[in-house]
């Protein structure tokens, strides 16, 4: 048994190799963008990269004159936060190999689902995007407070001291756990799909924006990091 999964891992990780590398090659097929003609022949238009210095003082601007973004902080900590326990405490502990194959799949499968459904209510016609806010916030609540309540209900069976975890999809008690793993990952995209709208919402200046996504991904990322810990 043991010698199989060695195998199914570095079959894996060959599989990456090679993916990396045509990867790498295929990048030196692209034309250079100064060749680049449009249709109805302008040329692309190369914008000069910014320096880290001019990033930092954008972020610092953006602090002093736009400083209602800091009210989005929690939500931006929060976007990643569950990651480790989703992944770790409860696909990890509660299921066997191939059990968790199946749960990553339908996690990140629901992950569409959720990303076009609140795509979808966030772009509704007829509304203002006040009203689209507000309407949106309130699903995003009940679905925060269903979801993770049945996700509380679930982790008071077990521990990782518990014995006779490794739990099958051909067990019968699967489904339950497996539906609950699904809408962790509805979940995390309509999370997430909410929190960029959000952001986006509150300027048309794309500059702004860009300072904007520059915190969130980087206030994301440490509380990915924070709650690995």
């Amino acid at each position: 048994m043991h010698s199989t999964a060695g195998t199914v891992n570095n079959g894996t990780y060959i599989a990456f190799l090679v993916l990396m590398a045509i990867g790498f090659i295929l990048c030196w097929c692209l034309v250079d963008c100064k060749h680049v003609k449009r249709k109805d022949g302008s040329r692309v238009i190369v914008i000069k990269n910014p320096t880290w210095k001019s990033e930092f003082l954008g972020l610092w601007e953006t602090l002093i004159h736009d400083s209602y973004i800091i009210m989005m902080f929690p939500m931006f900590l929060a976007s990643n936060w569950f990651y480790a326990y989703h992944f770790n405490s409860v696909n990890l502990a509660y299921f066997n190999v191939r059990t968790r194959a199946l749960n990553s799949l339908l996690y990140w499968l629901m992950q569409m689902v959720g990303a076009f459904v609140f795509g979808k209510l966030l772009d509704l016609k007829g509304l203002s995007r006040p009203w689209r806010a507000k309407l949106n916030f309130g699903v995003l609540l009940a679905i925060t407070m269903g979801i993770w309540g049945g996700g509380y209900a679930f982790q008071k069976r077990y521990t990782r001291e518990t014995e006779g975890l490794g739990t099958d999809f051909t067990d019968s008690g699967y489904i339950g756990p497996m539906f609950l793993y699904m809408f962790y990952g509805f979940y995390d995209a309509a999370f997430q799909t909410c929190t960029y709208w959000y952001m986006g919402s509150l300027s048309n200046n794309s500059r702004k924006l860009a300072n904007f996504a520059g915190f969130y991904k980087g206030i994301q990322s440490a509380g990915a990091a924070g709650m690995w810990r």
